[in-house]
This record gives C-alpha cells, sequence and structure tokens, in this order.
C-alpha cells in the first residue's frame, strides 16, 4: 500500500508525469540542467522531480564522468521496470505467466493458437477504433489509416516512424518492450504473440505485401523495429 501511495501520488503532478514521458521518449540519459531547460523550471525543482520518480523506481540513475574534470554529473533514464497498480490488488502479471506456461506445454497446437489469437486481437483494436470513431475502412485515405496506427501506437507503446511513411513504405520501433517481463519467461512465444498481433492491426488496414521485423532488443539491439510494405 506504501508503495501504491507513492507512486499514485509522484504521477498525480503535471510536471512531474511530464518530465517522466519526456524522458522515456528519448531512450537516452538526460542532466538535472537539461529537464530544467526543457520545462523551464529552476534546476533544484527539476532535481527534486527526477529524485520522486526515481524513488518510485520509473527512472534510475548512474553518475557519468562529463570530460571537463570535477566530480562526475548525475544521469538519469527510463528503468524499464514495470511499475502496477490495481484497486482491489491483482497479479496480472502471474496470470499471463500461467497462461504462456500452458501454451508452451501444447507444443505446435498451442504455438498456432497463440499467433491466431494475437493476430485476431490486432484485427479488433482496429475494428474497435473503426466503431468507436464511426469510420468504415472503405472509406479511409492513407492519411486516415496513418492516423489510427498512431492512435493505437499510444495505447499499446510503439512509435511510427513519420520520416518512412511515404510510397508503401511505413517503419516503426518500440524502444521499451511492453511485455518486457513475460519475454524473459518465454521469449519467442511472446515475440511470435507480439508480431502476429501487430501483423493483424496491419492486414486490416493495408494489403500488406511484407511485414518484416529488422531489429530485436532480444538479439541485445536497442529496439525492436519493423519495416512494412503495403500497396494502399
Amino acid at each position: 500500500m506504501d508503495m501504491t501511495l507513492k507512486v499514485t501520488g509522484a504521477l498525480s503532478d503535471p510536471t512531474r508525469y511530464s518530465i517522466y514521458l519526456y524522458i522515456t521518449g528519448r531512450k537516452k540519459q538526460v542532466s538535472v540542467q537539461e529537464i530544467a531547460e526543457e520545462f523551464h523550471i529552476h534546476p533544484n525543482v527539476a532535481r527534486l522531480h527526477l529524485s520522486k520518480l526515481e524513488e518510485i523506481r520509473v527512472l534510475k540513475s548512474e553518475y557519468i564522468k562529463t570530460g571537463k574534470g570535477g566530480r562526475p554529473g548525475k544521469r538519469y533514464i527510463h528503468s524499464e521496470e514495470a511499475v502496477q497498480l490495481s484497486f482491489p490488488p491483482r497479479d496480472f502479471r502471474l496470470l499471463s505467466d500461467l497462461a504462456i506456461n500452458s501454451l508452451a506445454k501444447l507444443g505446435e497446437k498451442g504455438y498456432s493458437v497463440l499467433v491466431e489469437t494475437g493476430y485476431e486481437f490486432g484485427q479488433r483494436l482496429v475494428h474497435d477504433h473503426l466503431s468507436l470513431h464511426k469510420q468504415c475502412i472503405d472509406g479511409l485515405n492513407p492519411s486516415d489509416k496513418k492516423d489510427i496506427l498512431s492512435e493505437i501506437a499510444s495505447s499499446i507503446g510503439f512509435v511510427l516512424d513519420d520520416s518512412n511513411t511515404l510510397f508503401g513504405s511505413i517503419k516503426f520501433r518500440y524502444d521499451h518492450c511492453p511485455f518486457k517481463e513475460s519475454v524473459q519467461l518465454e521469449h519467442m512465444l511472446v515475440c511470435d504473440l507480439h508480431n502476429a498481433l501487430l501483423k493483424g492491426m496491419f492486414e486490416t488496414l493495408y494489403s500488406v505485401e511484407e511485414f518484416k521485423q529488422e531489429e530485436n532488443m532480444i538479439n541485445h539491439c536497442s529496439t525492436c523495429r519493423y519495416h512494412v510494405i503495403v500497396t494502399n
């Protein structure tokens, strides 16, 4: 309960929450001075916000030599540690681990069900979005489809690379794996489930010629990066 109150208290401050989003989006170390300049606040206030975020373990810090002499400077970065809240307390991580282990024991049949379910869920994400906004796939232009992907992206953690969405080529990435804890359990199953979900989303909106994962954090890459070739 004490940790729950700390997390809700720390993230209830709008500036602090904005700082958290800023750091997670950059995926690189930031200094107190950088945060102070970015948010137009005094360095002491920036330091307080960063310390509060580190206290609830959504950020971590280390001291880095600046190369200019003097003491090493403190730098902050996203911690990759999942912080979950539920009222009343629920352990959904345990439920997901049990489900993944159960499917793994079924071998090829379990794998097929997993991928099929992921694909169907990706389709459902798109159809639910269209239903909510009273849209029809046949009436969407390329810009509409990109906007739909961007809005869904914000809810499940991937980033469209706007510079590569022309001429039927779409690139996107995950900087922070939303299934990181489960990946440690059965990484091939979870990664393939994730890819099927994404493919279901894209093939609902587009005619897809190629759906390719170019980088994977499991292989010690800095991000999970994808390249999709579409015809409409």
